[in-house]
Formats: C-alpha cells, sequence, structure tokens
C-alpha cells in the first residue's frame, strides 16, 4: 500500500495498514496541533465520532477512506491513493 498526505510532503510505504494507520495518525494529530485545535473539535467539525478521532491518531481502529477525508478535508490536507507499480 502506498499513500501519500501531500500537504506535509509526507510519504509511507509499508508492508501492513496497521504501520500505515499509525504514521497517518502520527500526520494528522500534529497538522491538528499546528492548527490550534483539538480533537473534540475536530471530530465537531468533520462529523467524526470523538472516538474515531482518537483512534486514528493512536493508529488503531478500522476508518474508512470517507472517514479520513472528511477528517482530512478540516485540517486542510489531501489524501492520494496510487495503485503499486509492479515489476514483470
Amino acid at each position: 500500500m502506498v499513500c501519500r498526505i501531500s500537504i506535509s510532503s509526507y510519504l509511507c510505504t509499508k508492508s501492513t495498514i496497521n504501520h500505515t494507520l499509525m504514521d497517518i495518525g502520527t500526520v494528522i494529530k500534529e497538522r491538528r496541533a499546528l492548527l490550534g485545535i483539538s480533537q473534540q473539535d475536530l471530530s465537531d467539525y468533520s462529523g467524526v465520532g470523538i472516538s474515531t478521532v482518537k483512534d486514528l491518531e493512536r493508529g488503531v481502529g478500522n476508518p474508512s477512506l470517507q472517514t479520513l477525508q472528511k477528517i482530512l478535508d478540516v485540517v486542510g490536507m489531501e489524501m492520494v491513493l496510487q495503485v503499486k507499480q509492479t515489476v514483470k
């Protein structure tokens, strides 16, 4: 899985989704702190439950792409999914 959150030029390539979610959660947490908004604010603005926000920032849970998009919209980030190229 390859994921990129372009606002911070953060690129992650991990073998498991759990590690990737931990990385994404860290980036979201840092961005939220930079903006000076609380987890509750992020929850309220995005319409995502507070427990989901907390779980995401801790790298646990299994958020949908739609949920991630709602959160990223609030913090001014975007998600770009790419298909990994295979060598034949």
